[in-house]
């Protein structure tokens, strides 16, 4: 009896290390990764050209806009499951209940719900939305699905340097409940 049971931990212990190893396992752990780099985007912003740029914007879940951003430049940091050296643009300003705001981290993708709305797949590139708690439900534009739950983005660039960051709460949401294998964002990648 013993024996047995051995001989069957032993052949269930095979096939789910070969099963790992074919690579279901590392689009799990891969796509585990990248609800982890959704989870926050951080960095350092730069205009590497000798005109300077400005932003003191702060946004609340795409409700409570503040401030003004003119930024095309660079972040050295974590953005768009990106690290590194990327590009980076803002184009925002807000008065609480009004405003807009055009922003993101290295290549735009349009089948992003982070960048675009679900039914914008067809864009090319990244469009300037309406933000505010009236903008957001009377404007012409209203923004992606998620910003609604994304805390940001805040920046402050003075001149050719400056700090940004974005919190998503629902990516850590989809992170957490990723381990179970339950994709809440749809956002896992095929196997």
């Amino acid at each position: 009896m013993k024996r047995n049971c051995c001989l069957w931990l032993l052949i269930i212990s095979v096939v789910f290390t070969a099963h790992l190893s074919q690579g279901c396992g590392s689009a799990y752990m891969r796509n585990r990764l990248n609800d982890a780099l959704d989870i926050v985007d951080l960095g350092i912003t730069v205009t590497p050209r000798a005109e300077p740029q400005f932003a003191f914007f702060f946004d609340f879940y795409n409700f409570l806009p503040l401030g003004y951003a003119d930024v095309q430049g660079k972040i050295l940091g974590l953005g768009n499951r990106q690290l590194g050296y990327l590009d980076y643009e803002i184009q925002a300003w807000g008065v609480l209940a009004w405003g807009q705001k055009k922003h993101g981290t290295g290549k735009f993708n349009p089948a992003d719900p982070h960048q675009a709305r679900i039914n914008q797949h067809g864009l090319t590139e990244r469009q300037k939305y309406d933000a505010g708690f009236i903008g957001s439900f009377a404007g012409k534009n209203p923004p992606p699905e998620l910003w609604f739950v994304d805390c940001g983005p805040r920046i402050i660039h003075l001149g050719w340097i400056g700090l940004m960051e974005t919190s998503r709460w629902a990516d850590l949401i989809d992170f957490i409940l990723g381990w179970t294998t339950l994709d809440i964002l749809r956002d896992d990648l095929e196997k």
